[in-house]
């Protein structure tokens, strides 16, 4: 089974949790055939064997304190901010995909952190304490309800804060949202290669396929 096949099974398989690991894992292979998925959910566990964090905060901290995972700021629509293999190995990410090695991370430590597709940016939540919130983006220091508040706001000053935005989302939501940053970026780069693929993926999820299937045959009439 190759990169595709095995992420198309993981998508369709709708009676378990989409596996984020496993996701972002093949979805960099897929982008790069040179990057081996394994080595990826390797790195996660050694990252996890590293931390001897006793805390959600202190598992924070070893990952995004100073000198350690940071959000990309200086080129924020690099794909690579969203493929685990530049991810884990150049320690930069976006605040999805910071996210998500949080969740991971935590994981393995027996520690529970929940997905926040918050609009324009994302965020965890603790599950030991709903109030508390975590930006991987911007560091490790927890959040307050009303802070994130002020966050969205200080980021989309023309909108209106609505509560439900600090509902937690599912991992198949989070995968879908990784995909569609890189179809923008790739959209908006000209980059017909990466489009492609992205849209692909895009495509093994029904909810999507429903809505950009016409979309995916213009591409490919354009592009043949």
């Amino acid at each position: 089974m190759n990169n595709s096949e095995a992420f198309r099974a993981i998508v369709e398989n709708i009676t378990e949790d989409l596996p984020l690991d496993q996701a972002v894992a093949l979805i960099a292979g897929i982008a790069n055939e040179t990057v081996l998925p394994s080595e990826i959910l390797l790195k996660f566990d050694e990252i996890s064997a590293a931390c001897d964090a006793t805390s959600v905060l202190a598992l924070m901290e070893y990952l995004f304190g100073p000198g350690k995972f940071a959000g990309n700021t200086i080129d924020f629509q690099d794909p690579a901010n969203s493929l685990f293999d530049s991810v884990l190995g150049r320690r930069l990410g976006i605040p999805i995909s910071l996210s998500v090695l949080a969740i991971e991370v935590a994981k393995r430590k027996s520690f529970e952190l929940l997905p926040i597709g918050m609009p324009g940016n994302f965020l965890v939540q603790s599950s030991e304490d709903v109030d508390q919130y975590f930006d991987p983006f911007r560091g490790a220091n927890p959040l307050s309800p009303r802070a994130c508040a002020e966050l969205f706001l200080s980021l989309n000053p023309l909108a209106s804060w609505s509560d439900s935005y600090l509902r937690p989302t599912t991992n198949r939501a989070v995968i879908i949202r990784m995909l569609t940053n890189l179809k923008m970026i790739y959209i908006q780069t000209n980059n017909t290669a990466g489009l492609r693929w992205v849209m692909r993926l895009r495509l093994m999820f029904q909810e999507v396929a429903d809505l950009e299937k016409d979309q995916w045959a213009r591409l490919m009439r354009s592009t043949n």
